[in-house]
């Protein structure tokens, strides 16, 4: 096994483990490990427990809330070398399962199954070239899927297919005990039956069953507890407090065929009505909203693109990204009509539509997707030159149906009265949008602060979720716990202490 020990050293040539995507630094760890095998990392934890290290968990550092970076003097552990996809198999529901190594990126992860040759896998012979994919769709490809797993990632389609738990049949987890256990998806456990773990080592573990009230919303915040659960929830989503993944198998679907659009709005307003009209028809598998702000940074910067993005229609002040599930049953051609006449209630059509019904228009529809928070990021890493403290500052919350055109209408206002700027896109499919303030100085960057306080009592108040999809993190304990109170928190606490009582594993998230 790979480690690197000294602060100096892992600082001079290990600096991209530092920091994630928000740019937020904490420090520099003692040790940094690159384990290749489930027994590498219990002998990692078991060095740090008898050492009382604490232990930071490393992805490929695309999150945005701070959850994978370092604490000082930590012993840090890279699953970079940990990438393989190890076998495929069936459940007992006949789900193809693909189990693979936490470090794996999504994107090996979509190439290995548009192939043909899988040469010795166990398993191969489940797979045909291209009939298989895996459902939750994050923007970035990059992502680990350990990192997807312990924050409950989604992305695009999450609007038809759900979010990376309803995606993962088993765990193999490393304990904080250095012991390990393997979880699959089974009967799900309620009030009147305690949940009951059994160590590879032969512990029984009997963790208490306890329920947290859940946001009328899509959520990604706290642990997912329920007096109706299986023990495989109490680990996925929880930002590797609880243990550590070694082993992860996910469930394939039969790959469907997927047509889409960008269609183009005068204003904000007609796009959200055609959003409601999208999310009557089953057969709609993603609604991605881009905001008259995210438009303009794309005709103002879009020349930085590796792929160039061409002129919007005319009067295009927001734009809709549509996916369609096409089936024998229910081609797109049979939606044609009623498609053009609910563009044309929102003051659009489809010659105000960039379509996407083969695969190389499909490629240029998710590069204008993927383009905006890549543009985002750079500005950020623009600002920083000038102001090492910058870093983005980024809602992530998802409310109820019935308040979200008011709360969007709160954020704006919000955000203007403050004279900052926010870039607005996001998955409006779930009511969950991302406003992304840019500060260009430390001022700002304060003033962005204080509007952000702002913004999450009102998400709060309407009982929806301070994170959708990225997690708490370092960044976004204090909303965690307005969000579910000092109860909610102490309840996460008991489970947190059950599993680690010397909090060794990932300190600072959540709490």
């Amino acid at each position: 096994m790979k480690a690197i020990t000294g602060k100096h050293t892992i600082q001079s040539e290990y600096p991209e483990i530092l920091y994630d995507e928000s740019r937020y630094q904490l420090g520099v760890p003692e040790a940094l490990f690159f384990p290749e095998s489930e027994e590498d990392i219990q002998s990692i934890v078991r060095e740090a427990t008898t050492k009382n290290k604490p232990i930071t968990i490393i992805g490929a550092q695309t999150g945005i809330t701070g959850g994978s970076i370092p604490i000082e003097g930590c012993y840090a552990i890279s699953f970079s070398l940990m990438d393989s996809i190890l076998r495929v198999s069936t459940n007992k529901n006949n789900d193809i399962i693909l189990t693979c190594q936490p470090g794996i990126t999504l994107e090996k992860i979509a190439t290995f199954l548009s192939r043909s040759d899988h040469q010795t896998l166990p398993g191969k012979e489940l797979l045909k070239e291209g009939s298989w994919f895996y459902p939750p769709d994050p923007t970035e490809l990059t992502a680990q899927l350990g990192g997807t797993v312990a924050t409950n990632a989604s992305g695009a389609r999450s609007f038809k297919y759900g979010a990376t738990r309803n995606h993962t049949d088993s765990l193999s987890v490393v304990l904080a005990s250095g012991e390990r256990v393997s979880l699959t998806r089974t009967i799900r456990q309620t009030s009147k039956r305690a949940m009951e773990l059994i160590t590879e080592e032969g512990t029984v573990l009997s963790p208490p069953v306890l329920s947290i009230p859940i946001p009328q919303a899509k959520n990604a915040a706290g642990y997912h507890l329920s007096n109706e659960m299986d023990p495989i929830d109490l680990f996925i989503g929880s930002e590797g407090t609880l243990g550590i993944f070694s082993e992860i198998g996910i469930k394939l679907m039969p790959h469907p065929t997927i047509l889409g659009g960008l269609s183009f709005f005068p204003t904000h307003t007609s796009a959200f009505t055609f959003a409601d009209f999208l999310r009557t028809n089953a057969s709609v598998a993603a609604i991605e909203y881009f905001d008259t702000s995210a438009l303009h940074l794309i005709k103002e910067s879009g020349s930085l693109l590796s792929t160039p993005i061409p002129s919007f229609p005319e009067n295009a002040k927001s734009a809709i990204y549509w996916e369609y599930i096409e089936t024998e049953e229910i081609p797109f051609e049979s939606q044609e009509e009623l498609w053009e006449e609910n563009l044309n209630k929102s003051n659009s059509s489809f010659d105000k539509t960039w379509s996407g019904f083969d695969r190389r228009e499909m490629l240029k529809l998710k590069a204008f997707r993927h383009a905006i928070p890549e543009l985002i990021n750079l500005q950020v890493a623009s600002h920083k030159k000038n102001c090492a403290t910058i870093r983005k500052i980024s809602t992530d919350a998802a409310v109820p149906a019935h308040r979200f055109r008011d709360i969007f209408q709160q954020f704006t206002t919000i955000i203007a009265k403050a004279n900052l700027e926010a870039i607005i896109f996001g998955h409006l499919g779930d009511y969950h949008l991302h406003f992304n303030i840019i500060p260009k100085s430390e001022l700002e960057l304060q003033s962005a602060l204080n509007a952000y306080d702002q913004l999450m009592e009102i998400v709060i108040a309407a009982n929806g979720t301070v994170s959708a999809e990225h997690g708490i993190g370092k960044l976004k304990k204090e909303y965690l716990n307005k969000m579910y109170g000092s109860e909610g928190i102490k309840v996460m606490k008991t489970i947190k202490s059950f599993f680690d009582p010397s909090y060794t594993l990932n300190p600072g998230n959540l709490f």
